[in-house]
């Protein structure tokens, strides 16, 4: 099941991301690496109901783009877009300083 997340966009809408169960496996190439703590803390309470801050937001953001450099710089093959999408929506969040609500 995938993990759900939102936060809210104006007094209504909500600006929503997921990340699939196929992508799960990518992540966890990074588990425990001292180098992604917040991504580990994010892969360890994947299926908790979370609320990220817009400081921890900020920093996940900076962790993603930092993992897909590592796996360029490795040429392995990597889901790119669904890793972007986490990247902008963890980007969005932090600059509008937005909490981030999760659902499973």
């Amino acid at each position: 099941m995938p993990l759900t997340m939102y936060y809210k966009n104006g007094m209504i809408r909500k600006t929503r991301c997921h990340i699939p169960d196929d992508l799960v496996p990518t992540l966890y190439q990074i588990h425990d690496n001292a180098s992604f703590p917040q991504l580990t803390w994010l892969i360890d309470n994947l299926y908790e109901s979370l609320q990220i801050e817009p400081a921890t937001a900020q920093a996940l953001a900076d962790e993603m783009v930092a993992f897909e450099r590592l796996i360029l710089s490795l040429h392995l093959p990597f889901p790119r877009v669904p890793l972007q999408r986490l990247h902008t929506f963890f980007a969005g969040a932090a600059s509008s300083q937005q909490t981030i609500f999760t659902s499973t």
